[in-house]
């Protein structure tokens, strides 16, 4: 099972940053954090480091519904979608939940969340791109 999908742009890095932020809040999920790690890798002297970023994202009830189930899904958590910059293109990589917990009610709760992981990302892509799975 694929935990990670791929997907290629030619949009800009800020672009697809700002566009996943709308797509993320507007599925009622919340930005926890981020981490910039091109940024600070830049600002500690690597002059050319190209941008990555790690945007961490969690709704709270979605969160309380898996948890009743199993508390320690909670390793799974925050929702994840890296950003980065290669050979001119900007990738997204999506992490997705893996669907094979023994308890059928989290498979089906991270079959729901992949679903919604894959809509934030498709959003971003429904102009140009180029798929690399």
């Amino acid at each position: 099972e694929d935990t990670i999908v791929r997907v290629e742009t030619t949009k800009s890095f800020e672009d697809v940053i700002l566009e996943l932020d709308f797509a993320i809040t507007e599925r009622n999920f919340r930005i926890t954090g981020r981490n910039t790690i091109g940024k600070g890798l830049r600002d500690r002297g690597y002059e050319n480091f190209p941008d990555v970023e790690v945007i961490h994202f969690c709704n709270l009830e979605y969160a309380r519904e898996v948890l009743t189930i199993d508390p320690g899904y909670v390793a799974q958590m925050p929702c994840r979608i890296t950003v980065h910059v290669a050979s001119g293109l900007t990738v997204i990589s999506l992490i997705l939940l893996p669907e094979n917990h023994p308890d059928d009610r989290v498979n089906e709760f991270a079959r729901r969340m992949n679903a919604i992981l894959h809509d934030i990302v498709n959003f971003v892509m429904e102009k140009e791109s180029r798929v690399n799975s």
